[in-house]
């Protein structure tokens, strides 16, 4: 065997080690957290209910991320986001379908939500959240390579196990700023075997926070910061610290630390004035080596305004506009 062919057998070798004690050590518990994606704020309905509605529009989100590019059976998502405000009220319907996959464990997800817009003044509204969510598992225990044969811990699969769940959130905002709060997941979920009475895998409840902020720089050039925070209550936290760029509402560059010494390069370009492109690329800066060579996400976002009435209401004025001048104001959080 070669030199080169060795390290990669040895790469391989450790790879699945490391997968296999996540799901045999310390008491048998693959432990999930939830999917991770470095362009979480161009939507952010998947974390915060209280989002449906904010982009005054009819939006659809569709987002695909391939992470550890090279490795086999690695995570790949896919995820679809729908929301709308209901013509002439402050309530808002929303939904989304995601199929998560990471090894053995397939997750697919269908989520409905609903909110409702308080304005605070006339420039700034509180959107308030819930979702109800059913999970649908499949564990391919059996498919794995284990240290011991015949060890009844992997033998028995884990097929179409359902899993209700529920979550609030709330999503305050101005045309240049936005802070939200939420939990998506409130249950917690844990699959077992009944032979072994041993746990199979736990989704870790997690609560998210997350603000940005718009403030320009020239006459065509916005800056925007942004964060998100990940309150685990049995994992570690995660934090994403993220800068983009914003030249005249065309496109938008950036970049995002993660605090597991993982960065991402953002560019998001706006196609037309209903339809976005945005794509991110996730690599390790740290000391340890990665897996893989890095992970990929793209996202379509469609927002049309074709299907509603206008609602001033709902729109930034900074003042009491009459109905001739409500096209003044700005419409959405999605403009700064």
């Amino acid at each position: 065997m070669s030199p080169s062919k060795h390290k990669t057998h040895i790469r391989w070798r450790l790879i699945k080690m490391v997968m296999l004690s996540l799901l045999v050590v310390p008491v048998g518990v693959f432990a999930q957290a939830d999917m991770l994606s470095s362009q979480y704020m161009n939507s952010q309905l998947m974390i915060n209910p209280a989002y449906a509605g904010v982009r005054n529009s009819f939006s659809v989100n569709v987002l695909s991320r391939q992470q550890w590019m090279g490795i086999k059976d690695a995570p790949t998502a896919y995820a679809i986001n729908v929301h709308s405000p209901l013509n002439k009220r402050m309530a808002s319907l929303g939904g989304s379908v995601l199929h998560y996959q990471n090894g053995p464990v397939q997750n697919s997800e269908l989520t409905a939500v609903y909110s409702y817009l308080i304005r605070l003044n006339h420039n700034m509204f509180l959107s308030l959240g819930l979702s109800a969510k059913i999970s649908h598992f499949n564990i391919g225990m059996s498919s794995l390579e284990v240290i011991e044969d015949n060890d009844p811990s992997f033998a028995q699969n884990i097929e179409n196990s359902l899993k209700p769940n529920f979550g609030a959130g709330a999503f305050v905002y101005s045309p240049h700023f936005y802070f939200g709060v939420s939990m998506p997941q409130i249950l917690n979920t844990e699959l077992s075997q009944d032979e072994t009475n041993g746990a199979v895998l736990e989704v870790y409840r997690t609560a998210y926070v997350t603000s940005g902020y718009a403030f320009g720089v020239s006459k065509n050039v916005f800056l925007k910061p942004s964060f998100l925070a990940r309150l685990r209550t049995s994992a570690n936290h995660s934090f994403d610290v993220n800068l983009q760029m914003m030249y005249k509402n065309l496109f938008w560059v950036g970049a995002s630390y993660r605090n597991n010494q993982t960065l991402a390069s953002l560019l998001n370009v706006q196609v037309s004035k209903s339809l976005a492109i945005c794509y991110s690329y996730d690599f390790s800066v740290g000391s340890e080596p990665s897996l893989g060579v890095g992970s990929h996400e793209i996202s379509l976002i469609i927002d049309s305004n074709s299907f509603l009435k206008r609602n001033r209401d709902r729109r930034f004025n900074r003042k009491k506009v009459t109905k001739k001048e409500e096209n003044k104001g700005v419409q959405s959080i999605r403009y700064f």
